[in-house]
């Protein structure tokens, strides 16, 4: 018998979550989708709310340290196009915690342009910064762009997901995105 983890029940969270959303989302449910007793879940999270709360943390942390873990690019618009491509592969984290965001709103602080959560567009600021540090973009307003850019490309993993594109499907999309984006940087 393999011994359940936290981890376990809180990727099998995610998998549910992203699929299903908050409405249809309960501990039991999970169980049975991890196939586990419900009761060994509570005996990890006290309550559905602190589960996903946990879940979403979990997720959060995951694209962190799988972003850190990118290599680095040579030019601004190859680093572009490489976290265009890891939003797509890291999509059921990413639907994971924008439909969290969504469900949750009000546990979120508003900030003056929105609720967006932390750090939810760093990785896009990352590219932006880098790409007027190296000349190749023209950018106003770094947070703004990014929070844009971000919400864009979130667009369409909320459209796609859970489909999973063919590789020639994924390229033609990451290519069309990333002409479009780096014609609108690019602009003097």
């Amino acid at each position: 018998m393999t011994k359940i983890t936290t981890d376990d029940i809180l990727k099998g969270a995610v998998n549910l979550y992203a699929n299903s959303g908050f409405e249809n989302f309960s501990i039991r449910k999970l169980g049975s989708h991890i196939n586990i007793s419900h009761s060994v879940i509570y005996h990890y999270y006290e309550n559905e709310s602190k589960l996903l709360k946990a879940m979403f943390e979990y997720a959060s942390r995951e694209l962190g340290r799988k972003r850190r873990d990118l290599p680095q690019p040579k030019d601004a618009v190859q680093m572009l196009q490489e976290r265009i491509v890891f939003q797509i592969d890291n999509s059921e984290l990413i639907v994971a915690v924008l439909k969290y965001y969504l469900s949750h709103r009000p546990d979120f602080e508003q900030h003056s342009d929105g609720f967006i959560p932390d750090k939810s567009t760093l990785h896009i600021e990352e590219v932006l910064e880098y790409g007027v540090s190296t000349g190749q973009f023209v950018v106003k307003n770094i947070q703004d762009d990014a929070k844009i850019i971000a919400h864009s490309i979130n667009g369409f993993l909320l459209e796609y997901y859970p489909y999973t594109p063919t590789l020639q499907e994924k390229e033609e999309l990451v290519t069309k995105i990333t002409n479009f984006l780096v014609r609108a940087l690019s602009a003097k």
